[in-house]
């Protein structure tokens, strides 16, 4: 046997890199009742797997000295009945069994002599020095052994004990200090394993006053820590600790800080004699011997603790040791090291916690770019899914614990725990702020803690706990105050004495504590251990403060947010020294904890923000503390929590959608911001919690100077700087400048000293303001209050009878000239007018106080909101204005130093002294609305009503932002905004502009009648329309409320306006019922029988006159609307999908209509008309054209408008909404409208939104496309189908009658009027007169090909049909003409060949242009083109250039027909051959044509070969114009033109240009990736199927890759494209879809040996470009056959013969053919979704350097092999990004950052990056791999690696496999040649390295993201 021991020691040899690893198992363990531990039999598989996992490199295991022993956690045991305790003695290595057990073995060995194999007396001996070495010491840390060593000689304790972290050793612990006397075990039943510990009562808390820290200087620790010089503190120690632990045991505590193998995680060592230490730290801290064996030889923190009490001999120990009376708790942070001594209570004695946690972590976070802070994170989830985590630092005894374990109480919200005391925080690789929790445990304080306050605490620690100072129940369970409701009759208290209710002391002490395991909280986050951490998205401070700080505040800025962290205050609590209830500053929570001067910690915070970018988290302040008069708390707290952190989540984002108004502390909630539903709680409550007090906030800013002034010149400038802000932003005084804005107080002086008025009044726009305004003007008679049962908190008023409409004939546009302001507006010199002006408002506001009244247009903090600040002497104005704009003081502080409008309002009525005013002063005489569009200003005088007063509304919201919108690009439009939703979710915001009375309110908040269809409101009046990011029009609402028309307003009409305008709402000039509501005509279906009406008099229904005024009005807060949309105040506005215009017409125009273009939507907003509202002067019902429903409203010449509309159409780009026409109120034959309108014009949007979708039916007319009769849903409405053809019907005639009144009304505006807008006329009446008969009614198409047609002036036009008869006739044509010749249909059915021009045969490379704007824009590796001159050299080439032939129409579709992921296209040609070309490439013809017909989007590819043919000349069979062949892409507008060349991409302009060129910049606007590369499936014989993209550069095998057929048995590849992918993320996966429908390749080369399924593909309806054809009428190349024939006709048309010594065909020379004849198509390339993307193959050819195959380790690592695919052609290296060089339409550092973001997009599901490189040689220059069919070896490795078990090895490019990984079945194979290929060379590497650097310097705009991961390439190999 020794023999064969030998044997297999010699076996070894054999196996070289494939030796299997050896285990040994023992199923037979036993408990100590004998019985096994292990069940056996099937349960065995269990560790099998296990041992599978080990060979694969992937199960965990820890080293022991008997071998690698499995984790615990190592073996799978779910659904096993088995503990983990019995686990661990499965897996428990007895050194002292195995010590006993050497003999033994050394007694068998002896037996078999000297013929034993020496290496196993060798291994037996060095197992024994193992069991040895472990016995005493179980680590090889020498820097830990040393200080070990040092310690034990310094305390001298009797021994030493190595903490192991086992379960085992805790309960040994614990049963100890139950006979010592420190612990009491409580009852098993009801705290099992828990223990009860009672301190010396000395020895109770944090000893602040005994904490130092120890830096090299007093300064370093600043004013707000104790410090000590370090030389003398350490001597001082030292001089303690000298034998301190006499008697005792010393304790090594191994413990880390954070998740085992976080990046982030610390590890310290802690020595200690206290056992209580001990058991502490194992449920605080990972702890013991995995720690140890994790650590290895790294760095630690050494921390010593000692209680210091040294026993003498026979000396009895206390229950609770420790020397009160020399308490140190010792820093020092330059060793780094910590010192404690005398306490062994808490942070005092575990010093990971607070001492290292924190204080010492806080110093290392400093310097390494962190920060360590005394935080709870929290994650919440909200009902639809989306989590946020949030950090939140508050002092002790503000309820940090009870917020991270909250459990909240507003429906579908969760709350979970990552930790509950402190976080580490980082920024993460993808530059977000994570944070882990460096604990294991919670170390909380008890009293308060209850099922009330802290359910989830009290469940967590209902095992397992150590409880510390609280009171003992009879019956063995803990007790603590507000525990429970009722005390317990009878307990013990934390100090051992009975106590009883009436006793008059704390059962327990105030800072009693619970130590538990964090695993057991019932709430712990599934991600709290992490080791990334978890992604911050916001921080919470917090104090506990009476009064002051509101709920909840969010902070301006981060450098706000940090301010308000360091002037957090908070009442002392007693985890703490002091008094009890003491309020003192606590600035973030760190007072206690930081290690370092705070003024320094102040500005780590303030620079820390540079670390996060676009990431950065927003910081918020909660004070849960606010008391009323009568001390109690405001706020329930606890569980209530819950909603205030909704507001936070709602705050996050670039959208937030949380309610907030601004104040001079930050951010506060609105009233209704927080969500209170179902809670107990008032407004008046909620104004209470969420008040600001600025004369409490002025005398907080004396202690916050005096606070900062500790500090001295080391604080940050940034928080005096925001000290002094918050102190200017306070100092708002009604009757002084409330504003350090030098404009606005010189102007309102300037205003002041014109219009003399009594006094000056800054508005707050408080409702206490808002409040006292109303009250004095029902007091003066302006205003009656209504019944507040009916009406609360609102008010009538009535004005003068002459004061009652806007008066356009008082308004005026002053712009600089007349033709400016344009014939539709009054003009006025302004310098006249501003001079009539100054005279009129001279003393005007005698007598008055004057209002100044600072608004936003717009959501506070929009990019989009503007400013204005009107002055004016009337309170009516004030109060309406408050309702209809953001204003006061919120807006002052946001406004800053910024512009704003200026707006001045007179009611033109000075007082005397002592004349008595009238209830509605008005100067009606003297009216003038003025509008200074130069300066620009508005100034108002005369009237008090409405639009002429509230200078926010028609002044600056349109005239004047007209004029704004015109210069900066953008629009104000008199629109309503509102938001559709389908039954199925989606949604659809809508613009619609109609002159006024057209239903435009009614419309804005209109309750559907149609099946599960909702409206929402964004706005009812006017709409600001800008391109947002995302390229889409985005329209913001400026307003804020409703100043809407009161009569005909009914819960009929509109149910929405009537419910919001219940309550604080402002009536004007409507009737007064008895009761003291309001009323008006059409409110209700019979009138009362008494009224007072609008002029304050008497009414009866028979009275003959109104009892309203029909403009009366109402005014109503927007937030109060029930059908308010929550997106009505996003910042970012709310995207477009469809404009609407209508009129008021009772014939002529149809019920809805949709414009064919943009261009002629425009037209027809132009030409809208309506009947003369009562809101303006003039006769009622009298028809006026009101173009765009702006013509009272535009603040210039209204031909400039038109045309700025007709220009911003180049701003959408494809993302240009549609638009409509309306025409609710068509009457019939009797004049009763003929659509019932109101709610049922529901069932039009709908009609709108299928169309949106490109669903809905319709057919096209002269005027447009209109709905087919059966379009509109009637379902349930009482309507014919004659009555819906009449509302749908075009009248020819009356359409033509109109044309005359529309050039008229064009005529006005001379020769300023658009020429698209004539041309449309034109075209329209064209149409009326006859419609075209082509196939077709998409306007824009048509438009474009007459456009062309005029330009190449072709004989013929042809609409290609995409049919195969079409196909056929074409191909035949070409034969006749001699482009094609057809091949032997025996040989190659339906095949042909082609021929070139010898000189037109590849891709015209150096005259391909991108068109942009700069040569940035399109990057070094294309040419560039300037956009306008290049467009006229290309209308100079295609002129006349189509002469002699025929215009073929080619319609195609890039992608799958119905795929949204597809693109539309159509190309003019004059080539067949093009078309047959994109016939076989896309989808074509008429089933694309039935798509444009549904709309208006594609790209405009127009091709000429260049070659006019004169009358009678005869063609060429390859026409082509060689001296001026070009390509030019141009990026703004997407169109493509090719000239001059003939051939292949050049010609069918689907392929490079667009799916490429251009698809790279379609795809960078709508965030979706194009790449050139294959598309294939990989699927085992059995199992899953995997979809791969790989990018390959040409010549390197990408289309053979796609369709090979494996060499390994069993395996399949399936072909989904084999040259360009267009990618997407759907549902968090990355999806590809293949553009192409066709396969347009090189032949040459192409064998039935290696590319078996192309040659298939090939076979029949193919058609071969410059190919030799045989004798026989069939094709060949060179590498078809091993022989060539022995004649040939070569490609260009001659005789050929093998030794003639040119090639037979050209070796560009192509295939065209029909992807679906491919025999290994994937079934899911026609997939519309695409199909889902596993993994990306890169590659390059490279005869070194690079492996066969790598993977890449991250995708950051992937992006940087994408950007460095390269090629080699003799020595010379050519650098390929992604193999887009050439086809990229975009700058490539701009594509190739769109790679680096995709991965934000994908999560989890991000796809594997590989590299491979087939051609690899030898020293011979031989190819080391076959590659062809056996590169299915490596694909098989990739699905390996996709199902991640796939073997591999770590180098520092990525992951190479192991020389086994690979399956080389039948392959002649060797070690050598697996090293060669797979082989890593540090050399070559570092010179690529090099090589790569200097390219990406040359492209010159590669993210620093990239470089940082080629420094980090060559880091490793340093270091390797």
């Amino acid at each position: 046997m020794a023999d064969y021991f030998g044997h297999w020691m010699n076996f070894r040899e054999n196996l070289g890199y494939m030796a299997p690893k050896i285990f040994y198992v023992n199923w037979f363990r036993v408990d100590s009742n004998g019985k096994f531990m292990w069940p056996g039999f099937g349960e065995n598989s269990r560790v099998l797997k296990w041992i599978c996992e080990r060979v694969d490199g992937v199960g965990k295991a820890r080293p022991t000295p008997i071998g690698y022993i499995p984790t615990a956690d190592a073996l799978y045991t779910g659904g096993l009945d088995i503990s983990s305790e019995t686990i661990q003695k499965l897996l428990h290595v007895d050194v002292e069994q195995w010590l006993h057990e050497i003999p033994d073995i050394r007694k068998f060995y002896s037996t078999f002599g000297q013929r034993l194999p020496p290496m196993l007396t060798s291994n037996l001996d060095k197992l024994e020095a193992r069991l040895k070495a472990s016995s005493d010491v179980p680590t090889h840390n020498q820097a830990l052994l040393n200080w070990v060593q040092e310690i034990y000689e310094l305390c001298t304790p009797t021994k030493i004990y190595w903490c192991t972290g086992t379960d085992d050793e805790y309960s040994e612990l614990c049963e100890a200090m139950v006979k010592s006397g420190t612990f009491i075990r409580l009852n098993e039943q009801k705290r099992p394993n828990c223990f009860l510990a009672r301190s010396d009562p000395r020895d109770v808390a944090r000893v602040e006053s005994c904490t130092f820290i120890c830096s090299k200087n007093a300064e370093e620790a600043g004013p707000t820590n104790n410090w000590a010089d370090p030389t003398e503190m350490k001597e001082k120690m030292r001089k303690l600790f000298q034998g301190c632990m006499a008697g005792r045991t010393m304790y090594v505590v191994p413990f880390c800080m954070g998740p085992l193998g976080s990046p982030y995680s610390k590890y310290g060592v802690e020595i200690t004699d206290s056992p209580y230490v001990v058991v502490n730290m194992k449920i605080m801290a990972r702890m013991g011997t995995a720690v140890l064996n994790a650590m290895g030889d790294q760095w630690f923190l050494p921390c010593l603790h000692s209680v210091g009490s040294p026993l003498k001999p026979g000396q009895a120990d206390v229950a609770w040791p420790c020397n009160p009376d020399q308490r140190y708790i010792v820093h020092f942070p330059e060793e780094p090291s910590v010192w404690s001594y005398g306490s062994g209570y808490g942070g005092n004695a575990l010093l990971g916690k607070k001492c290292y946690a924190l204080r010492i972590a806080s110093v290392m976070g400093r310097k390494e770019g962190w920060l360590a802070e005394h935080c709870l994170i929290l994650g919440l989830v909200s009902p639809e899914g989306k989590k946020y985590y949030v950090c939140a630092g508050f002092p002790s005894a503000c309820g940090k614990t009870n917020l991270a374990m909250l459990v909240p109480t507003i429906p579908g919200w969760t709350v979970r725990c990552v930790g509950d005391d402190i976080a580490w925080l980082h920024v993460g690789e993808d530059g977000r702020l994570h944070a882990i929790n460096p604990e294991a445990g919670f170390f909380g304080v008890a009293p308060g803690t209850s099922n009330t306050s802290n359910r989830s605490a009290m469940v967590t620690m209902e095992k397992n706990s150590i409880f510390t100072n609280v009171a003992l129940t009879p019956d063995g369970d803990v007790w603590w105050e507000g525990m429970t409701k009722e005390a317990p009759a009878e307990l013990i208290d934390w100090k051992g004495e009975k106590w009883t209710p009436d006793c008059g002391r704390k059962a327990a002490h105030p800072n009693a504590r619970y130590t538990t395991p964090a695993s057991q909280c019932p709430v712990i986050d599934p991600e709290w251990e992490n080791p990334k951490g978890v992604p911050i998205s916001a921080i919470m401070f917090g104090g506990r403060r009476n009064s002051l700080v509101p709920l909840v505040t969010e902070a301006f800025t981060w450098s706000h947010g940090v301010f308000m962290g360091s002037i957090i205050s908070s009442e002392l609590t007693a985890a703490a020294e002091g008094t009890v209830g003491e309020v003192r500053r606590d600035p973030f929570a760190m007072l206690p904890f930081c290690g370092y001067n705070m003024a320094d910690y102040f500005h780590h915070w303030i620079n820390f923000r540079e670390k996060l970018g676009y990431n950065c988290p927003k910081i918020f302040y909660v004070n849960w503390f606010r008391r009323d008069e009568k001390g109690g708390f405001l706020w329930p707290g606890f569980g209530e929590n819950s909603r205030v952190l909704k507001w936070v989540c709602e705050r996050l984002g670039r959208n937030p959608v949380g309610r907030s108004i601004v104040t001079p502390i930050g951010h506060v909630p609105t009233i209704d911001g927080i969500d209170i539903g179902g809670l107990d709680i008032n407004r008046g409550t909620m104004q209470k919690l969420l008040k600001v007090d600025a004369s409490e906030w002025i005398n907080e800013i004396g202690g916050i100077r005096k606070y900062y002034e500790q500090f001295g010149n080391k604080i940050p400038p940034t928080l005096v700087n925001e000290l002094n802000s918050l102190n200017e932003r306070l100092g708002l005084i009604e009757d002084k400048p409330t504003t350090t804005n030098q404009t606005l107080i010189s102007w309102v002086q300037e205003i002041r000293a014109l219009c003399q008025p009594l006094n000056i009044h800054w508005c707050t726009g408080t409702d206490e303001e808002y409040s006292e305004l109303c009250e004095a003007m029902v007091k003066s008679g302006t205003f009656i209050r209504l019944n507040e049962q009916k009406r609360p908190n609102c008010f009538l008023a009535r004005s003068d009878p002459r004061d009652v409409a806007r008066v356009e004939s008082c308004t005026f546009i002053c712009s600089k000239n007349a033709e400016e302001a344009g014939p539709t507006n009054n003009w006025a010199d302004p310098t006249e007018m501003k001079e009539k002006m100054r005279k009129l408002f001279q003393g005007c506001m005698a007598g008055r106080t004057m209002y100044v009244v600072p608004f936003c247009m717009g959501p506070l903090g929009s990019p989009y909101s503007k400013y204005g600040v009107e002055i004016t002497d009337s309170p009516y104005v004030v109060v309406n204005m408050k309702i209809m704009a953001r204003m006061g003081t919120a807006v002052l502080n946001a406004m800053g130093d910024q512009w704003f409008l200026p707006c001045l309002h007179s009611v033109g009525s000075p007082l005397k002294p002592g004349q008595a005013d009238v209830a509605w002063p008005c100067n009606p005489d003297q009216r003038y609305i003025v509008h200074f569009p130069e300066e620009p200003s508005v100034w108002s005088y005369g009237s008090g009503y409405g639009g002429n007063a509230l200078l926010g509304k028609k002044c600056y919201a349109l005239r004047i932002a007209s004029v704004m919108g015109r210069k900066e690009g953008w629009l104000a439009e008199h629109c309503l905004i509102l938001g559709l939703v389908s039954p199925e979710g989606k949604k659809y915001y809508v613009c619609a502009g109609f002159p006024s009375a057209c239903g435009k309110t009614n419309l804005a908040m209109l309750v559907p009648t149609i099946p599960g269809w909702t409206v929402r409101c964004v706005g009812d009046d006017i709409a600001w329309l800008h391109v947002g990011e995302d390229g889409r029009l985005h329209a913001i609402n400026p307003e804020a409320g409703f100043f809407g028309v009161a009569p005909g307003t009914s819960n009929t009409s509109n149910r929405s306006a009537m419910v919001t305008m219940e309550k604080n709402s402002i009536f004007t000039n409507v009737a007064l019922t008895p009761d003291g509501d309001v009323w008006w005509e059409g409110m209700t279906k019979e009138a009362p029988a008494e009224l007072i009406d609008w002029k304050g008099e008497k009414w009866t229904p028979d009275c003959g006159r109104k009892a309203a005024h029909p403009n009366a009005r109402y005014t109503t807060p927007a937030s109060q609307c029930p059908v308010i949309d929550p997106e009505w105040e996003n910042p970012k506005g709310v995207p477009i999908c469809a404009i609407i215009f209508g009129g008021r017409r009772p014939r002529l125009i149809p019920l809805v209509t949709e414009a064919f273009i943009w261009d002629h939507g425009v037209f027809m907003g132009s030409i809208i008309s309506s009947e003369l509202t009562a809101a303006a002067e003039g006769t009622l019902g009298e028809v006026r054209r009101d173009p765009f429903a702006m013509l009272p409203f535009c603040g210039y010449n209204m031909a400039d408008y038109f045309q700025h509309w007709v220009d911003f159409r180049s701003k959408l780009g494809y993302l240009a909404p549609k638009i409509f026409y309306v025409n609710w109120f068509r009457v019939d034959s009797n004049g009763k409208f003929m659509w019932p309108g109101f709610g049922e014009n529901s069932r039009v949007l709908k009609w709108i939104c299928e169309r949106v979708d490109g669903v809905g039916k319709a057919k096209s007319t002269p005027i447009g496309y209109i709905p087919t009769p059966d379009a509109i849903y009637t379902g349930g409405l009482d309507i014919s189908s004659e009555t819906m053809n009449k509302l749908l019907h075009v009248d020819v005639e009356q359409w033509l009658q109109e044309m005359p009144d529309i050039r008229k009304f064009y005529a006005k505006f001379g020769n300023r009027i658009p020429p698209m807008l004539t041309s449309n006329l034109e075209k329209l009446e064209s149409r009326l007169s006859s419609c075209s008969g082509v196939p077709t009614h998409n306007r824009n198409l048509l438009a474009w090909v007459h456009e062309m047609q005029a330009l190449c002036q072709p004989d013929n036009v042809h609409w290609c049909s995409g049919t195969d008869e079409e196909y056929t006739e074409l191909c035949d044509i070409m034969v006749k003409n001699g482009t094609l010749e057809k091949l032997n249909p025996r040989s190659r059915p339906n095949s042909f060949v082609a021929r070139a021009h010898p000189d037109d045969v590849i891709r015209v490379s150096k005259d391909v242009f991108v068109a942009a704007p700069t040569k940035e824009d399109v990057g070094p590796t294309n040419n560039w083109a300037d956009p306008e001159p290049t467009r006229k050299r290309l209308l100079e080439l295609f002129n006349g250039c189509m002469k002699g032939r025929t215009m073929y129409v080619v319609p195609f579709c890039m992608g799958p027909l119905g795929s949204k992921y597809a693109r539309l296209g159509v190309q003019v040609t004059d080539s067949p051959y093009a078309v047959v070309g994109l016939r076989t490439m896309t989808r074509m013809g008429t089933q694309v044509l039935n798509l444009l017909s549904e709309d208006e989007g594609f790209v405009k590819c127009s091709h000429s070969v260049g070659a006019p043919l004169q009358s009678g000349q005869e063609d060429v069979p390859w026409p082509c114009n060689l001296q001026s062949r070009i390509i030019v892409q141009f990026n703004n507008d997407g169109q493509l033109w090719s000239f001059g060349s003939g051939y292949g991409a050049n010609s069918f302009m689907s392929k490079s240009c667009f799916a490429l060129r251009l698809g790279t910049v379609l795809a960078r606007k709508e965030r979706w990736l194009v790449s050139r590369c294959v598309i294939f499936s990989i699927a085992p014989p059995e199992g899953q199927k995997y979809y791969v993209c790989a990018l390959l550069p040409s010549g390197c095998g990408k289309t053979g890759l796609a369709m090979m057929v494996p060499k390994i048995p069993g395996w399949s590849v399936s072909c989904v494209g084999d040259d360009t992918a267009w990618l997407h993320v759907r549902d968090g996966r990355l999806y590809a879809i293949n553009p192409d429908n066709g396969f347009y390749d090189v032949a040459t080369g192409r064998s039935s040996n290696h590319d078996q399924s192309i040659m298939g593909t090939i076979n029949s309806n193919t058609i071969f470009t410059n190919v030799a054809t045989t004798p026989e009428g069939d094709v060949w190349w060179e590498g078809l056959t091993r022989d060539p024939p022995a004649k040939l006709t070569d490609w260009t048309g001659k005789e050929w013969t093998p030794d003639c010594g040119r090639s037979a065909a050209h070796w560009n020379a192509r295939y065209l053919v029909a992807s679906k004849y491919c025999p290994v198509t994937d079934p899911e390339c026609n997939n519309p979704f695409g199909v889902p993307i596993s993994a990306f193959i890169f590659g390059s050819r490279r005869n070194d350097t690079y492996p066969l195959i790598h993977e890449a380790s991250s995708w950051n690592a992937g992006v940087l092999l994408g950007a460095s695919i390269s090629t080699i052609n003799n020595s010379d290296i050519k650098y390929d990004p992604f193999a887009m060089h050439s086809y990229c339409g975009i700058n490539i550092n701009d594509y190739i950052s769109e790679w680096e973001s995709l991965h934000s997009q994908l999560g989890y599901n991000t796809p594997k990056i590989f590299h491979v490189n087939w051609f690899r040689k030898d020293s011979f220059g031989n190819f080391l791999w076959p590659g062809y069919r056996d590169n299915s070896r490596l694909l098989k490795w990739v699905w390996e690696r996709i199902e991640g078990t796939g073997l591999v090895r770590k180098t520092p490019i990525g992951f190479v496999p192991s020389q086994e990984a690979l399956d080389v079945r039948g392959l002649r194979w060797s070690a050598a040649t697996a090293e060669a290929l797979l082989r890593v060379d540090k050399a070559e590497w570092l010179e690529e390295i090099k090589r790569v650097g200097d390219y990406f310097k040359k492209l010159g705009g590669i993210s620093e993201t990239l470089t940082a991961e080629l420094r980090s390439i060559e880091d490793k190999f340093a270091t390797c």
